[in-house]
């Protein structure tokens, strides 16, 4: 009875306005594209390479909020670029909102030593815009990494590892739809993935 209560309480609690309801996602908000994946206790190892495409794995979490954050800790074992992204909902329009890339970013010349941090205000499905800022910073490989994304109104504020970073965008009023992980080839691995609701 007492943990019912209890339960209850914080249900109600999760529910009010200036209280955030957490989200770890099961496997029915899960997916997915290209590569393998197992778990091993908390931690989830995705592995694979990349296709045609230049693609390599990536893993969506379909938890759709308004404003809130996306936290995580991840590792790769060899150094590669590794991709968080945040998606609007298909409306016609291209869905990309943010896209953080540590150790690497859009272009030919290696990147190995910037997050960047990638936005597209007046980006369509026919014609695509972005905005590239690139900040120095730098993700050890073998290393366990803190990553986590707020976005509240036309603002996002992303901590990895210590360092804060900003970036603004009027797109970011559409909401997010999915939050995908994106790297390169062989393992990935990830733990204390979940969602921050705000609303």
């Amino acid at each position: 009875m007492k943990l019912y209560l209890f339960i209850l309480t914080l249900s109600f609690l999760t529910a009010l306005p200036g209280h955030a309801a957490e989200i770890i996602p099961n496997t029915e908000q899960t997916q997915l594209l290209r590569g393998t994946f197992k778990q091993s206790g908390d931690t989830r190892v995705v592995s694979g390479e990349q296709d045609s495409t230049g693609h390599g794995p990536i893993t969506y979490y379909h938890v759709p909020f308004q404003e809130g954050t996306f936290s995580a800790s991840w590792k790769v074992e060899k150094e590669q670029s590794v991709t968080f992204i945040f998606d609007a909902a298909m409306q016609g329009k291209a869905t990309h909102l943010l896209k953080v890339c540590v150790n690497g970013g859009p272009g030919t010349k290696s990147r190995t030593n910037h997050l960047t941090l990638i936005t597209y205000d007046g980006s369509t499905r026919k014609q695509k815009k972005a905005k590239v800022v690139r900040n120095q910073h730098h993700a050890t490989p073998a290393k366990w990494h803190d990553m986590s994304v707020s976005i509240s109104g036309d603002q996002a504020t992303i901590l990895t590892d210590g360092k804060e970073f900003k970036i603004t965008s009027t797109r970011f009023s559409e909401g997010i739809q999915k939050i995908g992980i994106a790297h390169s080839s062989g393992d990935l691995l990830t733990r204390q993935v979940k969602i921050s609701k705000a609303k």
